[in-house]
């Protein structure tokens, strides 16, 4: 199977990677998740004629996106730029030659960078590892009160360092379907996250500005920027409780399901669990095209278009 097919002219939900079969965790990179979704066709999140990516989303539903994080370093820049302007944010420039999608497993080279960016889930819990180069000035962007895909405008947002190594927070959204069969209703999207190693430096961010030394940001534009000095192919490992329902419920998941789990091997039970589904279909023939067809139509079935909540 391969699941860069149908990636052009597609829709947000589709192409999420590091995921398991129906799960609430759907981590994909995006190329233009940033640019909203105003006629409802603009926002396939990653699109296989882009060549940079603006960050690693963790939430892909039919009208619900949300919370962003992209790994970079250099001259701190506070949004993401233009797809048409390389250099005008924190995008970077990628090759499909050091790409690898898989169910339940991405990975990607930031070139700008020299980052090597990987992520995997289990259902409600997104995992991210990061390979730095040597620098003192690598960081890592949460972008949480921003426009993702088909989620609508912002209405509130909120990120807060609460100790060394954990942070957590809310957006709330307006999204275009929603505004027209529920006026007045929201999607709200919480997080709970856990970092592997402290930072040297917290800032936040605010819309297109930045505030050294800031460890809250709340309201539209909300994020923070996480400073750190790393030695060459160092990685540093986040691990992001989801809920569609309140803080303490994306604490809960955190721990539920990844309290003393780590990256390889939430990696490695993503793709048994994958494995196992796609087994269960077997298809014989010596047309490799039809046959790539097939599973990766039953990846897409598989991803599901709604997840369980909690």
């Amino acid at each position: 199977m391969n699941p860069n097919i149908g990636t052009a002219h597609s829709r947000w939900f589709f192409y999420t990677p590091a995921a398991v079969p129906y799960g609430m965790a759907k981590l994909a990179p995006s190329t233009n998740g940033s640019y909203g979704n105003l006629q409802g066709w603009e926002a396939v999140g990653y699109d296989t004629r882009h060549t940079s990516i603006e960050g690693f989303v963790h939430f892909h539903e039919w009208q619900v996106g949300g919370i962003s994080f992209m790994p970079t370093a250099g001259v701190l820049k506070t949004v993401p730029g233009a797809l048409e302007k390389p250099g005008s944010g924190y995008r970077s420039s990628f090759s499909r030659k050091n790409e690898i999608a898989e169910p339940g497993y991405y990975s990607v080279i930031l070139d700008d960078f020299k980052i090597k960016a990987e992520l995997t889930a289990t259902k409600r819990v997104g995992f991210h590892r990061y390979t730095f180069p040597k620098s003192d000035s690598s960081r890592i962007m949460l972008s949480i009160g921003n426009i993702q895909g088909e989620s609508g405008p912002v209405t509130d947002a909120s990120v807060e360092m609460i100790d060394d190594t954990h942070f957590q927070g809310y957006v709330i959204t307006y999204p275009k379907y929603v505004k027209t069969y529920d006026e007045g209703g929201r999607v709200a999207m919480y997080f709970f996250g856990e970092l592997n190693k402290k930072p040297v430096t917290v800032g936040a961010l605010a819309r297109e500005a930045s505030i050294a030394n800031q460890k809250s940001s709340k309201g539209i534009g909300a994020g923070l920027y996480l400073g750190y000095k790393t030695v060459e192919k160092e990685s540093i490992e986040i691990k992001v409780g989801l809920s569609y329902t309140s803080i303490a419920n994306a604490k809960l998941n955190l721990k539920t399901e990844a309290g003393h789990l780590g990256f390889a091997t939430a990696k490695a039970a993503a793709q048994d669990e994958w494995s196992t589904a796609l087994g269960k279909l077997k298809v014989s023939t010596n047309n490799v095209a039809a046959k790539t067809k097939f599973y990766t139509g039953l990846y897409h079935a598989l991803l599901g278009r709604e997840s369980p909540a909690m």
